[in-house]
């Protein structure tokens, strides 16, 4: 399996450390809204991020962050799939791939052999603080919950093309 280019459980505890040095109350989960964001750019660290917050003398920081399962794994069959393709009642990714009429086939074995591995690593941290009606959100997730997400749109081609070919 590919390395992760960022070590997420090692960054997890740097932002927990860098955030109660600091003494913000921490809201434990991120903002559920897509809209006014301003999303900090990669390359930046964290200390920046908070630095900025401090500045403007944010208080309350929202901090979330998952962990990969086999409920996410489903989820990316399922939000992406076409609603004739799929049955939105299946209850585990093996289910899903049933069907989808691929299970036997090398893009679906390849999925779920890749995210049974992953289970249980951490996919994501969010942390947030808002100013001016604006969220400011700082997000980072590995690089192989992108090839998961490929892997998943190739199984859904591979549906598609046996359904409507």
């Amino acid at each position: 399996m590919p390395e992760a280019d960022i070590n997420l459980e090692e960054h997890w505890q740097e932002i927990q450390s860098e955030i109660a040095s600091r003494g913000f109350v921490v809201y434990p989960n991120y903002i559920f809204s897509t809209e006014h964001k301003a999303i900090w750019p990669e390359e930046e660290e964290i200390a920046k991020f908070l630095d900025l917050a401090d500045m403007l003398e944010r208080k309350i920081i929202y901090v979330h962050s998952s962990k990969f399962d086999s409920e996410e794994a489903l989820d990316l069959l399922l939000l992406s799939a076409p609603s004739d393709l799929v049955d939105y009642d299946v209850k585990t990714v093996r289910e899903c791939l049933r069907s989808l009429g691929v299970e036997s086939s090398e893009e679906a074995k390849d999925y779920l052999k890749t995210t049974k591995f992953y289970e249980g690593h951490r996919v994501s941290i969010r942390v947030e603080w808002v100013f001016d009606g604006i969220i400011h959100t700082y997000l980072r997730s590995p690089a192989w919950y992108t090839d998961i997400s490929e892997l998943a749109a190739r199984v859904l081609d591979l549906s598609e093309s046996l359904v409507y070919e």
